[in-house]
């Protein structure tokens, strides 16, 4: 067995609350990265159409071509993705917000439902490499058909 070392940073020792301290701007700067790919991708998902059904020339090569609805379906995908995500995220903080005024539902399978879902980083990390996959071959195949 590996014995465990202390927490370091730099080579210095670093206490419990020293490490709580860290815990907490790590949080606050994941939760803004968080925030900002979120409003990115959902902004891309939304203004990238936009801005290929305005301009006329991208619009009839993309409705002549045949691969509108792909096109269409990816960016609705991925924004779909996005705000599922969002409601998901939303929900289980509730609960978990709910168990901490009400310890009782603390009980419920709602509740550890909610606590899995808030642990589980697998779930974000696909719907968001999915929309930007989505995003991605639907701005290839707008391209590929107008150029």
């Amino acid at each position: 067995m590996i014995p465990r070392r202390p927490l370091e940073h730099r080579g210095k020792p670093i206490n419990k609350q020293q490490s709580e301290s860290r815990a907490d701007e790590y949080f606050k700067a994941y939760a803004e990265l968080s925030k900002t790919l979120r409003t990115w991708l959902v902004a891309y998902g939304i203004g990238a159409p936009i801005a290929l059904l305005t301009n006329v020339a991208f619009a009839s090569a993309i409705r002549s071509s045949g691969r509108s609805k792909y096109i269409a379906g990816a960016f609705l995908f991925g924004v779909a993705g996005q705000v599922a995500l969002a409601a998901i995220n939303k929900i289980s903080m509730w609960a978990l917000y709910y168990g901490e005024t009400e310890t009782q539902f603390k009980e419920t399978r709602r509740y550890r439902v909610a606590h899995w879902l808030s642990e589980t980083y697998w779930i974000d990390l696909t719907l968001h490499v999915a929309a930007i996959v989505a995003f991605v071959l639907a701005t290839w195949f707008a391209f590929e058909v107008a150029v």
